[in-house]
């Protein structure tokens, strides 16, 4: 191999490590007498913080703090939840339990959500996100070529599938389905009723779209860094 093409393939592997997320849950739990309760926080590696602060806005459990480091975020949530124990106030403070899912880490691009189960409420909610971390940014619906029409399928598809009719203008929820090698098989749209609210939150719609369905909608160069 010559020193050229010895270059090359340091300068790709370079690349592909410095963009690598490292992204992983952290868990702890705290038991009482009746039951278990599991705490969880994001890790990410240090290149990534905008995206860690930015996924702590999710739901404001701290009254605005942010954390740089996830095990000190994680210890304050176990810290707050043993107050609330030892007060015997957990149920009334209806706590904030946060859950992550991880749905697609490549290339750069992390597309993930922040659920939140409210204890002692049957209250709960998610938030998607994809950021791409090679030019430090949110994607959202940035991802997307001709938003309208692509809405306008969405509605058909919740129409039909779902028998749901509602107003719908935005396409920032969604997440990436993969397969078992992690070849992106689809995305699912996230809408909610926002006029029909029940106990547990707004009722909530996914809409599924095939690759072959959805490609041709996607901006190419987020195109190209999905497929490979």
């Amino acid at each position: 191999m010559t020193k050229s093409v010895l270059n090359i393939l340091f300068v790709f592997l370079l690349s592909y490590f410095a963009y690598a997320q490292n992204i992983s849950i952290i868990k702890d739990s705290i038991c009482t007498s009746n039951e278990c309760l599991e705490l969880q926080e994001m890790k990410m590696s240090p290149i990534n913080i905008n995206v860690y602060k930015k996924i702590q806005k999710s739901y404001d459990i701290f009254d605005g703090i942010l954390f740089d480091d996830p095990e000190k975020r994680l210890n304050a949530k176990k810290d707050a939840l043993k107050r609330l124990i030892s007060t015997n106030s957990l149920r009334d403070s209806q706590f904030g339990f946060e859950k992550y899912k991880i749905f697609f880490d490549k290339n750069g691009l992390l597309n993930l959500s922040v659920n939140i189960q409210s204890y002692g409420s049957p209250w709960e909610d998610a938030k998607y996100y994809l950021f791409d971390n090679k030019n430090n940014i949110e994607v959202g619906e940035k991802l997307f070529l001709n938003k309208e029409q692509l809405l306008k399928l969405c509605l058909i598809k919740l129409k039909v599938e779902e028998g749901g009719s509602f107003f719908i203008n935005n396409l920032t929820q969604y997440k990436i389905k993969t397969n078992n090698v992690g070849k992106v098989e689809g995305i699912s749209f996230i809408f909610y009723d926002e006029k029909n609210r029940t106990n547990s939150g707004y009722l909530k719609y996914p809409i599924f779209f095939t690759w072959k369905e959805i490609e041709n909608f996607i901006v190419p160069q987020y195109r190209r860094r999905l497929s490979q």
